[in-house]
């Protein structure tokens, strides 16, 4: 009877494992699919100019986000359809995304690649493709949006407690473009009209409450670099910067829920603290609520159905917390144990699950589709400088297939052991650096097969391993312990 029993428990266990050999090996990709190769004497062909060309730089948040409208002139004989755009290289490393469109036509968003010829270069370069190649002599309104982190500077690095902050920033006066412009103009938008200093010297400029207007500069040659500027403006608001961000996101099928862990490693970036915290000055002022460059709230906004939400930091769960819900938003609002002033590091975890059904699609026979936001942070404006993300899918798990809109450094897909597995789940990592608030919303979708026997696996090791020890224990108990007279 023993080896009966046991024998149907091994063939039944048996069962799956054909099924997840398909997982047991990962397989990565990296951010080659977003680059071109090119010769090593590489140099953008000269065919195009610039008509007109405006460029806007928003200072307003803790990275800098610059737009180039510009309207682009074919001026070769022949059809051309690759756009190159020249970055520092001591830049590339700060570049959070590039991207561009058609301003006024219906080609929509065009494809960015990252050219690769000769490291050593001062000047990198990215490719615009357009979809549809531009004929000679033909117009075309082209806009270009790139951010960039760790771009603003404290000016003064520190300041008192209740001392206002200054950020300051340095730019070329003519933009970075690979071909020659006609006409161009820089215009500044700081987050207030508060602009103790900018460059008024050698350059016609003006000045309308918050925004700054260089230019305009005629008969401009890619060569040419222009003056450089200098801004240095007041910045009301914290400079919240997270070093790293893990967020796993764990789907199970037999429970019907979504788990979804973020955990942030935060500092002020912004002017640090000069000498001691008062912290009577510190609750004095708070009954005005004056503007502060301390981290005293962040206000995480989730998907509506969010539950069994928790935050915590290294020394336990924090109470200061506050979260609301309705059917259609749902906020959660963290305070910290303390203040963060500039310089100060704090860590903490966020928590929360959702029904599965609002997020995963069954597809046709076996085959399953998870919609997930892939950042969920805090509305704040925020930098992330590495971001990994992690989506833990059922042990059996095949054919896992992902797609996302943001820049995606390396992916892996692989297994991940926990409780009651015995292979491991199948999971992908995905790994993000530059991370900006604008990517708020932005959806991960992942694909996935996901068989009949499979599901079945993690109740066969439940019912295994409850027999296993009914069988181990009626074992050891018919064993006769007696002493022999």
């Amino acid at each position: 009877m023993r080896s009966v029993l046991l024998g149907g428990l091994t063939a039944l266990l048996s069962l799956p494992l054909s099924v997840l050999s398909a997982s047991a090996s990962s397989s990565t990709t990296s951010a080659n699919d977003n680059e071109v190769h090119l010769p090593e004497t590489f140099t953008p062909p000269q065919v195009f100019q610039h008509t007109n060309l405006l460029r806007t730089i928003d200072i307003s948040k803790p990275y800098l986000r610059e737009t180039i409208a510009a309207i682009v002139e074919n001026t070769s004989e022949e059809s051309q359809s690759e756009y190159y755009l020249p970055i520092p290289k001591d830049q590339v490393g700060k570049i959070s995304y590039i991207e561009a469109r058609d301003k006024k036509g219906d080609l929509g968003e065009f494809e960015v690649k990252k050219v690769v010829y000769d490291d050593s270069k001062s000047t990198q370069y990215y490719a615009i493709h357009l979809p549809k190649p531009l004929a000679p002599s033909t117009p075309l309104t082209l806009q270009i949006t790139l951010a960039s982190t760790h771009s603003h500077l404290a000016d003064p690095a520190s300041i008192a407690q209740s001392d206002k902050q200054y950020l300051s920033f340095k730019t070329p006066s003519l933009a970075r473009v690979a071909y020659p412009t006609l006409k161009q103009k820089t215009k500044i938008t700081a987050p207030n009209s508060d602009i103790p200093d900018y460059t008024k010297d050698g350059v016609e400029v003006s000045k309308s409450g918050a925004v700054l207007t260089y230019g305009p500069f005629t008969e401009t040659k890619p060569s040419d670099k222009g003056q450089l500027l200098f801004v240095r403006h007041e910045y009301t608001a914290p400079v919240i910067h997270m070093t790293k961000l893990e967020r796993d996101i764990e789907v199970s099928h037999w429970g019907g829920n979504l788990a979804i862990e973020d955990r942030y490693w935060m500092e002020n970036a912004g002017a640090k603290l000069d000498g001691h915290f008062s912290r009577v000055q510190w609750v004095q002022s708070q009954y005005y609520k004056p503007p502060t460059s301390a981290i005293k709230l962040l206000t995480v906004p989730l998907t509506p159905g969010a539950r069994d939400v928790y935050f915590t930091d290294e020394i336990g769960n924090v109470s200061t917390s506050r979260y609301r819900s309705n059917l259609r938003e749902a906020t959660l609002e963290l305070r910290p144990r303390f203040p963060i002033f500039g310089g100060w590091n704090y860590s903490f975890t966020i928590g929360y699950n959702y029904e599965l059904p609002s997020f995963l699609k069954k597809l046709e026979g076996e085959k399953f589709m998870l919609k997930v936001p892939l950042f969920e942070g805090p509305s704040d404006s925020t930098v992330v400088d590495e971001a990994v993300v992690r989506v833990v899918l059922p042990e059996g798990a095949t054919g896992v297939q992902w797609e996302t809109t943001v820049p995606v450094e390396s992916a892996e897909v692989g297994l991940w052991k926990t409780y009651m597995d015995t292979v491991g789940r199948t999971t992908v990592e995905l790994k993000v650096r530059n991370v900006v608030d604008e990517w708020r919303g932005r959806e991960l979708f992942v694909t996935y097969e996901y068989p009949f026997f499979a599901q079945l696996r993690k109740p066969l090791v439940f019912v295994a391993g409850f027999f296993t020890v009914f069988i181990v224990t009626w074992i050891v108990g018919s064993i006769d312990l007696n002493i022999a007279k």
